[in-house]
């Protein structure tokens, strides 16, 4: 951008600069995320990007999945940690992905009753927990960007900065299944 252009739009208050707590972003995540929702998640292999959809929701500061130990994105998430997530739209998360276990296993008996909540409607019909491949993915997003009211935060979670601005080139659209 510009940056006599940059320099206006701080100078007519568009931009601010703030800390994560005091933007608002993590409630704006729980808001839009904490249900069921499907994303999609960007991984790599030998520096091929691949992007898949995955049922997940928003719990404690990450996003978590179920799926099986055999998924190809799996085995690429055990190889490099760094993945994305997007919904799709303007909203995005750089993350770091990592294998938590699998459902049954003590540790993971908190964030089992999450999901039991959750995914109330499909879970136990969909996951067979008697195969040990059955596992718990955590994305903990650490920047990204996100949108709500015509306002953009780019966010960095690591630096606890968020800088919010003005939305002026689109219109928020909550797009609706077409079936």
């Amino acid at each position: 951008m510009d940056s006599k252009i940059k320099y206006n739009i701080i100078a007519r208050g568009k931009n601010k600069e703030m800390n994560v707590k005091e933007s608002g972003i993590i409630d704006i995540i729980k808001d839009k995320y904490q249900q069921d929702t499907i994303l999609l998640i960007a991984t790599a292999k030998d520096n091929v990007p691949s992007v898949r959809s995955v049922d997940t929701f928003y719990h404690d500061g990450s996003f978590w999945v179920v799926t099986d130990l055999r998924c190809n994105y799996v085995n690429e998430i055990m190889s490099n940690e760094n993945v994305m997530i997007s919904d799709g739209g303007h909203n995005r998360f750089w993350s770091k992905a990592s294998v938590v276990g699998h459902p049954l296993e003590e540790k993971n008996k908190s964030i089992r009753d999450v999901y039991m909540k959750v995914f109330h409607h499909w879970y136990e019909e969909v996951n067979n927990e008697s195969l040990d491949s059955v596992c718990y993915i955590k994305i903990t997003p650490y920047k990204g960007y996100i949108h709500k009211d015509k306002i953009g935060y780019a966010f960095n979670i690591e630096e606890d900065k968020v800088e919010k601005k003005a939305i002026t080139h689109h219109i928020d659209v909550k797009l609706e299944p077409f079936w």
